[in-house]
Order: C-alpha cells, then structure tokens, then sequence
C-alpha cells in the first residue's frame, strides 16, 4: 500500500488564510444587504400623580338676572321691562387636591369686577307723589360686584397629547355687592312734560346660595405646570336688591332680583406640589 504524502505546512496555512479571508468577505457583503437597525426610543407613559397644587385664573363674564320685582309703597306695583348687567373681568384663585388620575377637588374663590346695571320699569305706572292723573315710568341705574367662593369636584376625561379635557360641578355662595340704584322718575302725563325726579336707594348687598358646572381643557406645560383653559355656568339665588329711596320716608326693601346667571370664560394656571 503506497503511503499518503504529506502536505506541505506552508500551504495548509495559505489555504486557512484564504477560507477565513472568503467568510469574512461574505459575512461582510451580508451585512451590506441587511437594511440599518433603528433603535426605538422607550415608551413615554404619562406620570401617575397626586397631592396639592395651587390654581390662578382670569376671565371674562356675562351676568344676567331674570327679573327685578319692586314696591310702590306698601304693595307690590310691578317689575322692571327692561334689566341690564354689563360685561365684565374677572380674578380668582384656589388650592385644591389631585386624588388620582381622574379625580381632583378644589375650592376657589373669583372675585368680579365692578359693572354697570340699568333698569326701567313699564310706562304710564302711578307716581311716587300719588298726583291723581300723574303717569310716570322710572329707570335705575347702578353698579353690582360679585364675589364667589365655591367648592368645586372635577372628573378628568383621560390625558391625549398633553391634552386633559375635564367636567365638574360647583356648590357654594355668592356675595352681591350693589350699589344704588339712582332712581329718575319721568313725568309722563297729568304734570309738567319733561319734568323728573331724582332719588337714591340704599343697597341691599348680601350673600345669596349659588351653584354651577365646569367644563374645559389642561394642558401639560410641565410635570408640576399646567394651563388650564375653561368655561363655567353659575345660578345666584334670588335676593333683596335696593331698599325705598332717601325721600320716601319709607323703611325696608322696596326692590328684589330675581335668579342669577354668570357664564364665564377662564385662562389660569395650576401648580401641582409633588
């Protein structure tokens, strides 16, 4: 049996340089094929989060009442045709506490700026001198400012893109601050045409129970920021308004309003503690 020739060791060592040489070539041409690996950045997930933050807000109003009722003397003589409550600002602020992702409590309390009444009642009503024949009409003018202190429970709809729409409901009080009116009487019939009198009544300020519901959108600026854009309905119950004018000689309240609407509209601010 003829025996094996050896192989030269010089070429083993070429050939294992050319075979590891072809596989590195190949592995790198696969490579080449593969498309580029693309890291996904980690899921963001909305912070979970309770406790205490404070809120800030300022707004723009519309307040309307449903009727003005007074009396000429010792009974009841009729109501105002017409009743005016002008625009008007708003400032207001409160604490309150995030008890979870879906529900939050504060209290708050918006201050009112200063606006403009105006009244008149129907025409061809008795004077207030009791002239047989004398028919006047009257018109009130004066100013309300309205001070609310409400606690207020809120439902948050769910966090989308920053976005967190909410409802919510308000029970408390309001205080209205009137002032005035200042009565004219306008002479109409049976007297000198165009003559009028003048007279102030004494303000019947107080609070009155109110009560109302939210409805707005936050906005995420931060993990402790939020803007919170919002519209809010407010009922005032009814209530004295003014008391009998300086020359009546007469004591008590003469005039009384009637349900009261507030729809406001609010940009502010909420700063959460933890």
């Amino acid at each position: 049996m003829g025996s094996l020739k050896k192989v030269p060791t010089s070429l083993t060592s070429i050939m294992a340089s050319a075979l590891l040489a072809a596989a590195i070539s190949g592995s790198a041409s696969f490579a080449a094929d593969l498309p580029p690996i693309v890291e996904i950045p980690p899921e963001v997930v909305p912070q979970s989060y309770s406790g205490w933050y404070l809120r800030g807000d300022i707004g723009y109003a519309k307040a309307s009442v449903s009727e003005v009722t007074y009396f000429q003397g010792a009974t009841q003589s009729g109501e105002f045709e017409q009743h005016d409550i002008d625009n008007g600002w708003l400032i207001g602020g409160g604490i309150g506490y995030q008890v979870n992702d879906w529900f939050r409590v504060d209290v708050t309390s918006n201050y009112h700026g200063r606006v403009d009444f105006n009244g008149s009642s129907a025409q061809n009503v008795a004077c207030s001198d009791g002239t047989v024949g004398a028919f006047c009409s009257y018109s009130d003018d004066g100013n309300l400012q309205i001070t609310t202190l409400m606690a207020n429970a809120y439902l948050d709809l769910g966090t989308y893109h920053g976005l967190t729409p909410y409802v919510g409901a308000a029970l408390g009080g309001a205080y209205l601050h009137w002032e005035g009116p200042e009565n004219i009487e306008y002479y109409a019939s049976g007297n000198v045409p165009g003559a009028t009198a003048r007279d102030t009544h004494g303000n019947r300020s107080g609070w009155r129970f109110a009560y109302g519901l939210h409805a707005g959108v936050s906005y995420d600026v931060s993990a402790n920021m939020k803007i919170d854009a919002g519209y809010s309905w407010t009922q005032i119950s009814e209530g004295e308004m003014f008391g009998f004018g300086r020359t009546s000689g007469l004591q008590g309240t003469q005039g009384y309003h009637g349900m009261m609407n507030v729809h406001a509209f609010k940009l502010g601010l909420r700063y959460a503690f933890n």
